[in-house]
């Protein structure tokens, strides 16, 4: 009986070691199977059926940089055309037309840049005149906006443009924040100068 015991001891502590040796050499010991050979002599990676394209596993931060510099002056200069000229009549209409006493008439002396010689004299001219016109006015502004240009001619070979831009204009004083809005055309003369298209005149219609 102790004999029967003692055997039925010692068939469970081999079995328990047999249990642990198992556990120890499938757990951790065994390797994880190599490429397989696809019969061509080259080895496919583990996972990938022969035949299929493998996938890289590189991602896109881990390539190299391409730099590319680009060079601005490999593009052809800007050439300066009829949508050029309208939008630029349009612009200057409008800040032309559009001053106060309150900011005593700065806006023509801005738009010198965009004028010839001549037309520049005749901005101080006119600023001046302004100024004595509304001397005695406690307020006295003007808003214009530009509602559309038609070009009459543009002539490159002669640096010579004329455009006629239709706008839309509201007179305010002290009293009256904004009146009634009417309609008002210019009609600007443009020339080239070294380059630049700069308003040699601009005439409002009456």
């Amino acid at each position: 009986m102790n004999s029967n015991r003692r055997l039925i001891g010692i068939l469970i502590i081999v079995f328990g070691l047999a249990v642990i040796i198992a556990i120890v050499y499938f757990g951790f010991l065994r390797q994880a199977p190599g490429p397989a050979d696809n019969g061509d002599g080259q080895a496919t990676p583990t996972g990938q059926l022969p035949g299929e394209t493998a996938v890289p596993t590189t991602t896109p931060g881990d390539q190299p940089r391409n730099e590319q510099r680009y060079d601005i002056a490999s593009e052809p200069a800007h050439e300066f055309g009829v949508a050029d000229l309208e939008k630029m009549a349009m612009a200057f209409s409008e800040r032309l037309g559009s001053y106060s006493s309150q900011s005593d008439y700065s806006n023509l002396t801005d738009l010198k840049i965009y004028m010839t010689a001549s037309l520049q004299d005749w901005a101080s001219d006119y600023a001046d005149k302004l100024r004595s016109d509304h001397a005695n006015t406690a307020y006295y502004g003007i808003s214009t906006t530009a509602i559309y240009a038609t070009v009459k001619s543009f002539d490159k070979t002669d640096g010579t443009a004329s455009v006629t831009v239709t706008t839309e204009r509201r007179e305010s004083t002290a009293a009256i924040n904004g009146g009634e809005p009417f309609r008002q055309d210019i009609d600007l003369n443009f020339k080239e100068v070294n380059g630049q298209w700069l308003v040699d005149s601009a005439y409002w219609a009456k």
